[in-house]
């Protein structure tokens, strides 16, 4: 079975903050076992799956997730490239749980959302951990001892954080800036659905928003990407806690069935569930295979 090139892997939907914008399941959701865990990486290295971007959630609660990172990179041995791994995470996991997982990564994607503590503060919500300073300093030792990884930092725009979103890059030094910054329209699904009335904003608001994000990043020297709603079908291939398969069409997330069970039967058809094209376009925009570089691991 030939899957997507690229799955969004969400085994959690329990996290440790309450942001009123997040798309990912419901926290209450339970989460994979390992052994199910186990078993669905089986699936994505056997059907050629070349990327895993694992969220969720919170994937660092997870306690296999060092496990998890490990056997998706694990060598093949007929010299197969083994996937690359993104960890979508909030940053609040603390140093030593992170050390035994980045070792691991291709890339960590990481949530700023504004510049002004207090409009951060009111988007990144339910913890008492100084959330920002916390990722701040997560990426700051992501750029001294983790060089192989990359770096993706991500923003959503919404209503409160208009005039602090452009100027998130001001809060990092020069020697940690992200390798690439991604400016999210907010998707009206699942928490996000629950609070669209106040806290998303229309299309042209958003633009706005956008033309100042690019001049920042061209002041910074970073390059920008521009998550869309109108994009959003066909880009992406989850698969939930439960095993779910979720696909977005027409903006809408749909839940199609259980992987194993799908697998089982022989009915899972990528191709009309996703658009490839997107699909490649969406990570590979967002996470790009950049060029080797002196120190690189070569596995990674």
């Amino acid at each position: 079975m030939q899957l997507p090139a690229f799955v969004d892997l969400r085994p959690i939907g329990r996290c440790n903050l309450s942001c009123p914008f997040c798309f990912g399941p419901r926290h209450e959701v339970p989460s994979m076992s390992w052994d199910t865990a186990r078993n669905v990486v089986g699936v994505l290295r056997d059907g050629g799956v070349q990327g895993v971007v694992i969220s969720g959630g919170e994937p660092t609660l997870l306690p296999y997730l060092p496990d998890l990172v490990g056997e998706l990179r694990k060598p093949f041995d007929d010299g197969r490239p083994a996937p690359r791994v993104v960890l979508s995470t909030n940053g609040l996991a603390p140093q030593k749980a992170m050390n035994r997982v980045l070792p691991h990564l291709s890339w960590i994607a990481l949530p700023l959302e504004s510049a002004d503590r207090a409009e951060h503060g009111l988007l990144r919500t339910g913890s008492r951990a100084p959330h920002r300073d916390r990722v701040l300093s997560l990426l700051g030792e992501v750029r001294k001892n983790h060089g192989h990884v990359r770096v993706k930092l991500g923003t959503v725009v919404t209503r409160l954080n208009v005039k602090g979103a452009p100027k998130v890059l001001d809060l990092i030094e020069e020697k940690s800036l992200p390798d690439v910054w991604k400016v999210y329209q907010m998707s009206e699904t699942n928490y996000g659905a629950d609070n669209r009335d106040w806290l998303s904003l229309g299309d042209e608001e958003f633009e706005d928003v956008v033309s100042e994000c690019e001049e920042a990043a061209r002041q910074h020297g970073v390059a920008l990407r521009v998550y869309r709603n109108s994009t959003r079908t066909g880009s992406y291939f989850f698969v939930d806690p439960d095993c779910e398969i979720v696909v977005v069409d027409a903006g809408e997330e749909r839940r199609i069935g259980n992987l194993f069970e799908k697998l089982a039967d022989d009915t899972l058809r990528p191709a009309e569930l996703i658009t490839p094209a997107r699909n490649v376009e969406n990570f590979a925009g967002t996470y790009p295979d950049p060029a080797p570089q002196p120190g690189d691991r070569p596995d990674l």
